[in-house]
């Protein structure tokens, strides 16, 4: 939903984000992120059909009047806080698991470039003087 709305926002500088809260499915323009956004509305029970609002929250309500920006800025908040963590925790598996990489679905809508390429070492993490101070001591 958030991907779809900045993309339109995007691609047209003098929408108003005010105006989100009117917009509708039919509205967005065909693609990848349209799909992706029906087939998830789908999943969740919400309004799919062309004439049903983009914005809307988990039970399938629009923003009351005036709210529009501070709930897609909720929206965007929300995807940015999922999408940091799968990243991590994709890094985390193919670490821990050599090979899971081979196992992990390719995301190419949200990955970021170096997703594929990067293993952060754990070692510096977890080995500083925090770390080795609290760790028990036998007596």
């Amino acid at each position: 939903m958030e991907r779809c709305l900045t993309a339109l926002l995007r691609a047209d500088a003098t929408f108003a984000e005010e105006r989100l809260g009117s917009v509708r499915l039919r509205d967005l323009p065909a693609g990848r992120q349209l799909d992706a956004l029906l087939s998830r509305r789908s999943a969740l029970g919400l309004p799919d059909a062309p004439d049903a609002p983009v914005l809307v929250d988990h039970e399938g309500r629009p923003p009351a009047a005036g709210d529009t920006a501070m709930f897609l800025r909720r929206a965007r908040s929300t995807r940015i806080s999922i999408d940091g963590n799968a990243h991590f925790c994709r890094g985390l598996l193919r670490t821990r698991y050599e090979g899971s990489g081979a196992d992990q679905a390719p995301r190419p809508e949200g990955a970021e470039p170096a997703d594929h390429h990067l293993l952060l070492p754990l070692t510096p993490v977890t080995s500083g003087t925090a770390v080795a101070d609290a760790t028990p001591k036998e007596s």
